[in-house]
């Protein structure tokens, strides 16, 4: 057969992956990876129909991520190992969320053609914590040996001791993973999502971190001169009044206290971030959310790949000065930004 266009291909490729995330919801995935078998017996190891277990395994296999030995369906490890971890990400979690964002698609074509947007309370109610899972295994490995270390300045006052406010922490795992490694310094994570929150004081908790607390508040009204130190860490983009939070940043801090922000590395040039073959992920889950999400109650709708031709720009122009950039390996720029009147 002659090589197939690429729409077909790409269309192909989508009933690979929607195949791969149904596995990873129901069980089918997990237990493949854990040595696979006889349909039978990875339906009974999920806990699923046993019927459906075979035509699931046989789409594994022509999708190209297993193979059949005899009646027993295996995983090809050279393409499915990388699933077992090793990414900057989290791609379980990125393989899982096809679902329910195929499920958000007629919200979103509501939204393209009425520029209203989609919620956040709509995007957590349907994604739940699928989102801050695909960010955990980079935060493990990047946030404090990278993005903080890359900011030697900011190490040293965190050892001495400040206070530190996160705008959007989700969950809080990156806010955890600071606070207990500078247990001199006080940190509030602030997000208006009562759920997230409640959620996210649990966490800390049950990690025993007296120095953290999570608080429901519009990232508008942060309390002013409070904080030494305000970090948003890919949620930016998110914004849909980026203005009147970054001027509730820049009133928040105390005289030498400094922002630090965390976006994607890519250049937001399509023409030139067709060649990165990961951008795609980002353009892609940015028209599904991001932007959407951004352009709710008539918001700015920045968008996942605003950062990189506009960010440092839009400091500048809102009274901030660029004190350092620290550019992660893991995809991610990290920028530190003084208010310009105290630089």
């Amino acid at each position: 057969m002659p090589e197939l266009p690429l729409v077909v291909n790409d269309v192909g490729r989508w009933y690979a992956a929607t195949t791969l995330a149904l596995g990873e919801r129901t069980g089918l995935l997990a237990a493949l990876l854990a040595g696979g078998g006889r349909a039978a017996e990875l339906a009974a190891r999920a806990g699923v129909d046993a019927h459906n277990a075979m035509v699931w395994a046989d789409a594994i296999v022509v999708a190209g991520y297993a193979r059949v030995e005899g009646e027993r369906y295996l995983a090809d490890e050279e393409v499915l190992g990388v699933l077992r971890g090793g990414l900057p990400f989290d791609l379980r979690a990125v393989v899982e969320l096809l679902a329910p964002l195929g499920g958000l698609l007629p919200r979103v074509e509501q939204a393209m053609r009425d520029g209203a947007g989609v919620a956040s309370a709509e995007f957590q109610a349907t994604l739940g914590a699928l989102p801050e899972r695909v960010n955990g295994p980079m935060y493990g490995t990047f946030l404090l040996d990278g993005w903080i270390a890359g900011h030697p300045e900011l190490d040293a006052a965190l050892r001495s001791g400040i206070d530190v406010a996160e705008i959007g922490p989700g969950g809080g795992e990156a806010l955890r993973l600071i606070a207990a490694a500078f247990p001199a310094s006080r940190f509030v994570g602030y997000d208006v999502d009562p759920q997230q929150v409640s959620r996210a004081n649990a966490a800390a908790a049950n990690a025993r971190l007296a120095n953290l607390r999570f608080e429901v508040l519009d990232a508008a009204q942060l309390p002013p001169a409070s904080f030494d130190l305000v970090c948003v860490f890919d949620a930016f983009h998110h914004l849909g009044q980026p203005t009147a939070v970054l001027e509730a940043i820049r009133v928040s801090l105390r005289d030498g206290g400094s922002f630090l922000v965390a976006e994607s590395a890519l250049s937001g040039d399509p023409t030139v971030d067709a060649s990165d073959p990961s951008a795609i992920l980002v353009y892609g889950s940015n028209l599904l959310y991001c932007f959407q999400e951004g352009m709710t109650d008539g918001g700015a709708g920045l968008g996942a790949t605003w950062s990189g031709q506009h960010l440092e720009a839009f400091l500048i122009e809102h009274d901030f000065r660029i004190a350092a950039t620290h550019v992660s390996d893991a995809g991610y720029v990290v920028t530190r930004a003084i208010p310009a009147a105290r630089a």
